[in-house]
């Protein structure tokens, strides 16, 4: 059994492997039948400028023919592995090759310039997503329920009360507990403010009345005490003031419109059968 650990024999193994793969794709083939490979002068070119981009100089003549052997390297182990079929049944070459052909539906389906009236509509009918935030500036006072406990309620009442009472001659960075994202925000959109105190405390900060203290406001860190100075409300925008952002959402949209189209077409060029087994891993929903 010892022959069979020595390198030497390993090596020969693997050399009857690679020739019996090789005679398997047609290594017996006399010249004539060989594929050709032409390497043009413009994809010579784009090898210099792929070059160029990655090193930021020209390549020496050592280094264009080290590119164009690698080009060749690399078309000859493509075709040989499309002949020999390693391209099917594979998920990723799959897919890959589906989002090319995508691609380039996308690149000959030109889309015409979008008309102001063809973009209005569109503005129109997707009021929503184009909608201008409401704005608002405010100072808080907070308190941190976790550490006053069941009293914090309390302190939020009293304090709310003094708030009042001595407004415009207290300063609020002194009162409360300290707040690690500061007691003054200037001009926060929705958004930012849900995202920095969470749900709950947008909605008081867009319904309550401006310059006045309110509260207690309850976030994920506690409870607030809250004087809004300005706020601007929610509005629909022109067209003028979003054009840009419709027009990408309009060409988005026209772009998959055309790909399913082209899919369209080219799925009524096949007949296509469903063979399903009588037991299929799926789960299915009770009733009818």
């Amino acid at each position: 059994m010892k022959i069979f650990k020595e390198p030497l024999v390993h090596f020969l193994v693997l050399g009857a492997c690679l020739f019996a793969l090789y005679s398997w794709v047609g290594g017996d083939a006399p010249q004539s039948e060989l594929d050709e490979i032409v390497v043009t002068p413009g994809r010579i070119e784009n090898l210099v400028r792929g070059f160029e981009k990655t090193w930021h100089r020209a390549p020496t003549e050592q280094e264009l023919d080290g590119l164009i052997q690698e080009h060749v390297r690399e078309e000859i182990y493509y075709r040989e592995a499309l002949a020999m079929g390693l391209d099917r049944d594979d998920t990723i070459v799959r897919r890959r090759m589906r989002q090319k052909l995508e691609f380039l539906s996308e690149d000959i389906m030109a889309l015409p310039e979008p008309s102001d009236e063809e973009l209005q509509v569109y503005l129109d009918e997707h009021p929503d997503f184009f909608r201008v935030e409401a704005e608002v500036t405010f100072q808080h006072v907070f308190l941190n329920v976790d550490k006053r406990g069941n009293a914090a309620s309390a302190d939020a009442e009293l304090l709310l009360d003094r708030l009042r009472q001595e407004e415009g001659s207290l300063d609020v960075s002194e009162l409360g507990d300290r707040f690690m994202l500061g007691n003054a925000f200037e001009a926060a959109s929705e958004h930012e403010i849900e995202r920095l105190f969470g749900n709950r405390f947008v909605a008081p900060m867009l319904e309550t009345p401006i310059q006045t203290w309110h509260g207690p406001v309850t976030s994920g860190y506690g409870l607030h005490l809250v004087y809004i100075s300005e706020r601007t409300e929610s509005r629909s925008p022109s067209l003028d003031e979003v054009r840009e952002m419709v027009i990408r959402e309009w060409t988005a949209e026209k772009r998959k419109e055309l790909n399913e189209a082209f899919y369209e077409r080219l799925y009524e060029r096949y007949k296509i059968t469903i063979e399903r087994p009588n037991e299929t891993n799926v789960t299915r929903a009770s009733g009818p």
